[in-house]
């Protein structure tokens, strides 16, 4: 407005900026960044602050301990001032200042037409912010509706999913316990079968040993029998041929050593017979215990098993609770979206003060905001 309705372009040539409450003022090198600075920071004035002079000054308090210091500072400050405008010979004068008043009064002219423009833009903004309150409120309210469906629905289906995740479970448990009885059975009866065919293997094994003892008793006994012969025909011999005491001696003392040996025999083959039993006995022990350990592993296997199946079924349980969780986050997220249009809301409605623009950019201002709170 200087250069353009007041001065002319040539103002900025014999204008000077002066910054205060630079206590570095005496530093020509932070005084050149801080220029720097300026000139790149604010971009308005850009086109000013590249043409116009800058200079620096420090004007401290004269008050407590410092006083004397910044006494100093304040002259120094003053006298560096009254140097540079010394300088300044040039008198400025604008060369359209004969015309200063019509431009003034055309100014006026043109402050009325943006009142009046102002006016219109207030009442189309109170227009806008109008129709603007009635969708929002109908957009509430199908956001609500919206929502209250989706609620109903969500829960419908989770409760929908409940029931058939129950009736699944309950059925996965039951056949899991059935086919575990049935698997529990089926080994019971197999142990209990072999556990039969070994008993009753070793109880013929155990008659084939007896068997053959009796057997062995009947052969010996037949072999007394014999020697109880012999023994009477060699006696008949003896009375017959009327042989000598010496060869009857001899005889009977052949027939002692044979019965001697045949004891023996028979001792062997007893010992034999008990050796062979135990034997037997330690074989049979041996595999019950192996089919008791057997069952015993099984046992064992079956437990791992059904205590894996329990923690896959409560992983997938894990699963299905995290799904129905993530669903109820998303209604949540759902209804956080009448919380947003109410920022929107409210933004345009500030932002309308300065028409329709203000309006969209008030409208962006409050969905910023409510996002930096959901952060």
């Amino acid at each position: 407005m200087l250069s353009s309705i007041i001065f002319d372009k040539e103002v900025i040539k014999y204008t000077t900026v002066v910054k205060t409450g630079f206590p570095e003022f005496e530093d020509s090198e932070a005084c050149d960044d801080d220029r720097g600075s300026l000139r790149t920071e604010n971009a308005d004035l850009a086109h000013i602050l590249e043409k116009v002079n800058i200079i620096y000054v420090d004007n401290p308090p004269l008050k407590g301990r410092n006083a004397e210091t910044n006494k100093e500072i304040r002259e120094e400050s003053h006298k560096r001032l009254l140097t540079y405008l010394a300088k300044c010979r040039k008198t400025y004068r604008p060369s359209n200042i004969d015309t200063l008043d019509e431009r003034v009064k055309d100014y006026k002219t043109n402050e009325q037409l943006l009142k009046d423009k102002m006016k219109e833009l207030e009442q189309a903004r109170k227009q806008q912010e109008e129709e603007f309150r009635i969708k929002l409120a109908d957009m509430k309210e199908e956001q609500k509706r919206e929502l209250r469906e989706n609620r109903r629905q969500f829960e419908e289906q989770i409760h929908k999913t409940k029931v058939e995740n129950d009736k699944k479970l309950r059925t996965a448990v039951n056949d899991l316990e059935d086919n575990q009885k049935k698997k529990i059975n089926e080994l019971e009866e197999k142990n209990k079968e072999q556990l039969k065919q070994s008993e009753e293997k070793s109880k013929q094994e155990i008659k084939t040993v007896k068997d053959s003892q009796e057997q062995q008793k009947k052969d010996f006994q037949t072999q007394i029998q014999q020697s109880k012969s012999q023994v009477d025909n060699l006696k008949e011999q003896l009375n017959k041929k009327n042989d000598s005491a010496e060869t009857y001696m001899k005889i009977m003392q052949q027939q002692r050593a044979d019965d001697q040996a045949r004891e023996e025999k028979r001792d062997r083959e007893r010992a034999t017979f008990e050796q062979k039993e135990r034997q037997e006995k330690r074989e049979f022990e041996n595999k019950r215990l192996d089919a008791e350990n057997k069952r015993i592993k099984d046992d064992a296997d079956r437990e791992e098993r059904r205590l894996k199946e329990e923690r896959e079924h409560r992983k997938e349980m894990q699963r299905i609770a995290q799904q129905q969780n993530s669903q109820q986050s998303q209604v949540s997220e759902g209804s956080e979206g009448a919380g947003f249009l109410e920022h929107v809301g409210t933004g345009a409605a500030a932002g309308s003060l300065g028409g329709p623009a203000g309006a969209v950019l008030g409208a962006l201002g409050g969905a910023a905001t409510y996002l930096f709170k959901k952060l």
